[in-house]
């Protein structure tokens, strides 16, 4: 049987699975077990630096306190996780990717198969940017290059009346706003029925957006550090990925328009109770 990877490195092609040991369960406890479908990498020598998605979302999302198991497959490497190892897990996070999420690739539309199957299972979802939209188009919307262009750097979301009628914002004010650091060329556009609005930007309509308790999707990445930022916006420059000016524009932004750390922690806080919490207007199908 294949196995997963708690210590995610950049897989090889046609490498098997491989099970790194977990923490040991205490007694009587059960684990909960949340997996990451990484969808794409940042240069290597980025990745050799912060860790790939897999690594940043378990820095952002695991308790090391309690009974978690965190396993990272590679869907766009071929490593593609089956119906049956995902539907073990209370939360499911899909990472961003610098591939188009419209696209019609294999690995892509097999994606959105299990990820709906997950969904109608009533699964947590997590999208963050290519997750996002992904997830979008598995529900019904379109997603397409934004006539904005690339939009980088930091960025200022104002939240919506629907924010605050989710069970997972309560703690937070209304009218809320927050910076979150993005990189993204496509955006959501046209709104499944099944998904609310949450958040907005000036160049991107749905910056947030949910679907009842089990889906919730960030175009904006707050597993990204500033650091992290800073130099995948330069290797972008420097390779011609970007055009100069809108390179140091984006640049500019974080200098000008910075994500503290104090908002980076509330966004921490937001999605981990999305992913983690419970509530009486959810079902607890995994307590």
């Amino acid at each position: 049987m294949p196995s997963l990877s708690t210590d995610p490195q950049r897989p090889q092609a046609g490498d098997p699975f491989r099970l790194a040991p977990t923490r040991p369960n205490e007694a009587g406890k059960t684990v909960t077990k949340y997996a990451v479908l990484v969808t794409g990498h940042a240069p290597e020598h980025i990745e050799a630096e912060f860790g790939d998605a897999g690594t940043l979302f378990k820095q952002l999302l695991e308790d090391e306190h309690e009974n978690e198991a965190w396993h990272v497959f590679y869907p766009a490497d071929g490593h593609m996780p089956t119906d049956d190892m995902l539907q073990g897990y209370k939360g499911i996070v899909v990472s961003g990717s610098r591939a188009d999420s419209f696209a019609t690739d294999p690995w892509n539309m097999q994606l959105r198969a299990l990820l709906k199957t997950a969904f109608d299972r009533q699964q947590r979802i997590l999208g963050i940017c290519f997750g996002d939209q992904l997830m979008s188009i598995t529900l019904g919307g379109k997603v397409g290059r934004s006539e904005a262009g690339f939009e980088g750097g930091a960025r200022t979301l104002k939240t919506t009346p629907a924010f605050k009628q989710q069970w997972f914002a309560e703690a937070f004010p209304h009218g809320w706003e927050f910076k979150l650091h993005e990189t993204h060329n496509d955006r959501i556009m046209e709104v499944p029925d099944a998904i609310s609005v949450l958040a907005y930007s000036e160049n991107t309509p749905v910056q947030m957006c949910c679907s009842g308790d089990h889906f919730l999707g960030l175009q904006g990445h707050p597993e990204i550090t500033e650091e992290f930022m800073y130099k995948d916006l330069q290797e972008r420059i420097e390779t011609g990925a970007l055009p100069k000016d809108v390179g140091e524009a984006a640049l500019q932004s974080m200098r000008t328009n910075r994500v503290s750390p104090e908002e980076r922690a509330a966004v921490q806080k937001l999605v981990k109770t999305f992913l983690k919490g419970d509530h009486p207007r959810g079902l607890k199908v995994f307590r």
